[in-house]
């Protein structure tokens, strides 16, 4: 089993790693949640687990929002004021701060009013998963893939239009 366990890790991490970073905007705290994700798949024992890729997916999605909600007000304050080696950061300029926060919260915004299905599709996509995973993750034939992603990136596409307004 641990070979196993070896195995779905080296192949899965980075790939995990892209997707939550896409959903948190930090690729370190990113790291984290998904080396949380495999403990908890190493506690509950991969054996125990029909699909673990598809549960690694699930598992670090969760664990974002968890963190989102926990954490996120705190760690974006932090990052205006400081950079990673703990030196005052060059502040950029107001317009610039309030323009890109703009943009993320209406992606945030126009990804929560989707379905999970569709927001798990769409981050995975754009995370490098391949058509074959994002169907067992979302428990769809690889088939139809194509054409939920299409229809997920349309729906994506009105909800954020509808918040531009």
């Amino acid at each position: 089993m641990e070979e196993k366990f070896k195995v779905i890790y080296q192949k899965n991490y980075y790939k995990l790693v892209r997707q939550a970073a896409f959903l948190l905007g930090d690729s370190v705290i990113a790291e984290d949640q998904v080396q949380e994700a495999f403990v908890r798949l190493h506690r509950t024992g991969i054996e125990n687990v029909e699909h673990p890729v598809a549960w690694l997916a699930v598992v670090t999605n969760n664990l974002c929002y968890d963190y989102m909600r926990s954490e996120g007000s705190r760690r974006r304050r932090e990052e205006r004021v400081f950079q990673p080696d703990g030196e005052p950061r060059q502040m950029p300029a107001a317009e610039e701060l309030v323009l890109d926060r703009e943009e993320v919260r209406l992606v945030r915004s126009a990804l929560e009013k989707l379905q999970p299905r569709d927001r798990i599709i769409l981050l995975m996509k754009f995370s490098g998963y391949s058509y074959d995973e994002i169907a067992v993750t979302a428990e769809i034939g690889k088939n139809s893939v194509g054409t939920i992603l299409s229809r997920a990136r349309e729906r994506f596409k009105r909800e954020y239009e509808y918040l531009m307004k």
